[in-house]
């Protein structure tokens, strides 16, 4: 019996689950940030192994035993990142053959099963990625807090932020988002909030997102931030459904991330903004953790490698890097 390891990390934490080669999963381990572009590669290697070790532990088993580990990561965003993602995870050393890859196709395997869809992520962080019947893949979004993140809690929080302290200037109505960040922060002025914003707290910034949420039904500038944030999160999906040549087919769009559970004020202009162009599109929240696409994508090249056949990854080997 073979055994196989998923890891999927990003902004906020970093899950791994270990599986025979039949799919039974005997192992779940759960540790921090493994983005290294938030935390460092240090950090992201150590948050990554200990999320292995805890799912060993669990399993009654060593890395000696492992097969395979595919790891799915946030901030693999160019060819830079995945050589030093790469690089780390070679000496983390997590199983007999390690492969990387971005964290959006983990989701999308979680999503689709690896045929065609769509995947949008509202988190910390945002993007949209997506797969067509050809297997090509595409992804929007995704660079990050300083230019890009539309529609993520943390963009949903600077919004509140930068909202504020126009009313503080007098350039807006005062509304009750001064009292959000205050109570937020725990100050008695905003300004005392300065010395917590910088440098940016993007965790700490984010969560100001679901109170934005719980607001919202009486507070109309919090449902103006979450209907722009939704608006973004369509864009997302549209950019990427254009360029797979998608938006007049039928497929999936599976939406994860706390974003999307901010309600009606935020899904609506999704909806809209998603089947203005792409009308068959079929919108549903991902039921499960992306990280069981990590692990899917690793029972896919077991099977490959014992079997040698062809399976849904021939198409995304320059997205599947092994180590």
């Amino acid at each position: 019996m073979a055994f196989i390891v998923g890891v999927d990390g990003g902004a906020s934490k970093t899950v791994a689950l270990i599986a025979t080669d039949s799919g039974k999963i005997v192992g779940r381990g759960q540790s921090g940030s493994s983005n290294y572009q938030n935390v460092g590669a240090a950090a992201a290697r150590e948050a990554m192994s200990s999320a292995v070790d805890m799912a060993l532990k669990m399993a009654h088993m060593t890395r000696k035993q492992l097969t395979i580990a595919v790891v799915a990561l946030a901030g693999m965003d160019s060819n830079s990142d995945v050589t030093e993602v790469r690089r780390f995870t070679r000496v983390a050393n997590l199983a007999d053959q390690s492969f990387v890859t971005h964290d959006s196709i983990s989701a999308l395997y979680a999503a689709t099963g690896g045929g065609p869809g769509i995947i949008v992520n509202s988190g910390t962080g945002s993007f949209a990625a997506g797969v067509n019947e050809r297997g090509q893949y595409a992804r929007a979004g995704g660079w990050g807090y300083l230019i890009g993140d539309e529609g993520s809690a943390f963009d949903i929080g600077r919004k509140v932020l930068a909202l504020s302290f126009r009313m503080l200037d007098g350039r807006a109505k005062p509304t009750k988002l001064q009292n959000i960040v205050r109570r937020r922060f725990r100050v008695t002025s905003l300004e005392d909030a300065m010395a917590l914003i910088y440098p940016p707290k993007v965790d700490d910034i984010a969560l100001l997102s679901p109170i934005v949420s719980r607001l919202a039904s009486s507070d109309k500038t919090c449902r103006r931030i979450l209907g722009s944030a939704g608006f973004e999160l369509g864009e997302l999906g549209c950019a990427v459904a254009r360029r797979l040549e998608m938006t007049q087919n039928a497929f999936p769009i599976a939406t994860m991330g706390g974003g999307f559970k901010s309600g009606r004020y935020l899904m609506r202009p999704f909806f809209r903004r998603i089947k203005a162009e792409c009308p068959r599109a079929r919108i549903s929240f991902l039921s499960t953790e992306p990280v069981r696409g990590a692990l899917m994508i690793a029972l896919c090249i077991l099977q490959e490698q014992k079997h040698a056949t062809v399976n849904k990854l021939v198409n995304l080997n320059s997205v599947i890097h092994h180590v």
